[in-house]
């Protein structure tokens, strides 16, 4: 079996930390026929001198910030890959991936895009601990996760079941379907995986190929000015609504579930943070959907009254989540 060019597409931000251990971790590969674009995203800090010191293993672009995915959109352009793969600035690949992924798709070509486990990475925890753990788990090189593999449009969803770091897929998607929704300043992974589920089928690895490591900084935590996790999902149920291409159909009532439980977080993360008007109108969200009415009532009720708001910031008024 061939060795097929694969395009690794990594974006980087302010990552001087642990952009090196992301690099390795993608050239350390048993898989030999690689690409490694690394895009530069206007970082501030020395990222981009510790890009230039891998000299010609990687390719290193530059732009202004614009975020991840036009990061990742601009390195898919250079791509020269018949397959393409993604990992981020802080994140680690382990061994085996490519080999057991790019394996896979040849032998399944009616799958595009194949990705596996992950396992997070907190501070108290060494690599090297996480490896251990993995290893001792006996997991198959190559096993197929039959739930989450197939046409995943209904379970995605509910959920965005891959992560980027995990996903090697067919350079031909991006002419089919595109690339990433600029618009997304978050979610715009969550929107390519929703697409990419409308025309082609996706299978995941069992194995644990890949390590997240957790940021309490990482923009997912943060509340940005507009509910992106809710924008993603409203539109693929507007462009495609509730049936998959295999013919299963989702009831509007467990959607609406989903679309309630997106405005939930939303609004508690806000209301944590200090952002009571963003809070008071994503639980509204809430009770239209008759999302954990009870709860979403009550607190609509503390941000609509100053006063209680503040108890509750300072403690007053216990938490509810």
């Amino acid at each position: 079996m061939t060795s097929p060019l694969v395009s690794v597409i990594i974006p980087c931000y302010n990552s001087a930390a642990h952009i090196t251990a992301a690099i390795d971790s993608v050239l350390a590969q048993d898989y030999a026929n690689i690409e490694v674009i690394v895009v530069d995203d206007g970082s501030t800090d020395n990222s981009i001198d510790i890009l230039r010191q891998f000299g010609d293993k990687i390719i290193v672009l530059q732009q202004a910030n614009q975020g991840p995915a036009a990061a990742r959109n601009t390195g898919m352009r250079i791509a020269s890959g018949q397959f393409i793969a993604f990992n981020d600035s802080d994140d680690l690949w382990l061994p085996g991936k490519l080999t057991a992924q790019i394996a896979y798709l040849q032998q399944h070509p009616d799958i595009g895009l194949c990705y596996c486990g992950w396992a997070i990475w907190h501070g108290a925890t060494s690599l090297e601990q996480i490896s251990a753990q993995l290893s001792d788990a006996g997991q198959a090189d190559a096993a197929e996760d039959a739930y989450y593999s197939g046409w995943l449009y209904l379970k995605l969803l509910k959920d965005s079941v891959i992560h980027t770091i995990t996903a090697v897929m067919r350079r031909e998607i991006t002419d089919t379907i595109g690339m990433f929704n600029t618009d997304y300043r978050i979610g715009e992974d969550h929107d390519f995986w929703l697409r990419i589920s409308q025309r082609y089928q996706m299978a995941k690895l069992s194995r644990t190929y890949a390590v997240y490591r957790d940021n309490p900084d990482s923009t997912t935590k943060k509340v940005h000015a507009k509910n992106f996790s809710l924008l993603v999902l409203e539109s693929a149920v507007a462009r495609y609504g509730l049936t998959c291409p295999s013919g299963a159909r989702e009831s509007q009532a467990v959607v609406n579930n989903y679309l309630g439980g997106r405005h939930f977080t939303y609004g508690y993360n806000a209301m944590m943070q200090g952002d009571r008007d963003k809070a008071l109108v994503s639980f509204k969200g809430c009770i239209r959907y008759r999302y954990r009415l009870g709860k979403a009532i009550l607190l609509s009720a503390v941000c609509a009254v100053p006063p209680l708001y503040k108890l509750f910031l300072r403690k007053k008024i216990p938490a509810i989540s």
